[in-house]
């Protein structure tokens, strides 16, 4: 070390300046901390840079599987969905089919009643009968209500107005 210093003070001779070995000693004692210090402060940052990138990695990969884990589990009540909705058409389908079988036996039927009519000379405009009418909740002139039913002229309403009077 001691070269060192008696080589700056040399050099500093050269350059006209006037240098004490202890100067030099602490002249390079300084740029020798000032290189280590500055060295040791660009590792620490480094060090601190490279643990907040591993820490900012682990917690995007949180993220990341967070995200992941939500689409997996729309993934899955999508799949359920479209399987109910499938099982729905299905059911609607079938049932449509039920249906139409059951106006096509309705329409043949009033076909048939329509060309017993034709045959026995009585014309029907309408091909519906009283029953079809009372299916459908019609009430005409033309049909006599049921015997027994509500509001046909041999229903018995006392009874209905017994449950009337206990409730008052």
């Amino acid at each position: 070390m001691s070269a060192v210093i008696a080589g700056l003070v040399q050099l500093a001779g050269v350059a006209g300046v006037r240098l004490s070995p202890f100067w030099a000693g602490a002249a390079l004692a300084g740029v020798l901390a000032l290189l280590i210090g500055s060295g040791a402060t660009a590792a620490g940052v480094h060090l601190y840079n490279a643990g907040y990138a591993a820490a900012d990695s682990a917690w995007r990969e949180k993220a990341l599987e967070a995200q992941l884990a939500a689409a997996r589990k729309d993934l899955q009540e999508a799949n359920r969905a479209a399987a109910d909705a499938v099982l729905r058409a299905r059911a609607i389908e079938q049932q449509a089919e039920q249906e139409r079988a059951g106006t096509d036996a309705y329409v043949d039927e009033l076909t048939r009643q329509n060309a017993a009519l034709a045959a026995a000379g009585k014309p029907n405009a309408c091909g519906l009968t009283c029953t079809d009418l009372r299916g459908m909740r019609i009430k005409s002139a033309a049909c006599a209500a049921e015997t027994g039913s509500a509001g046909g002229p041999s229903a018995d309403l006392r009874p209905r107005l017994r449950s009337v009077r206990k409730t008052e």
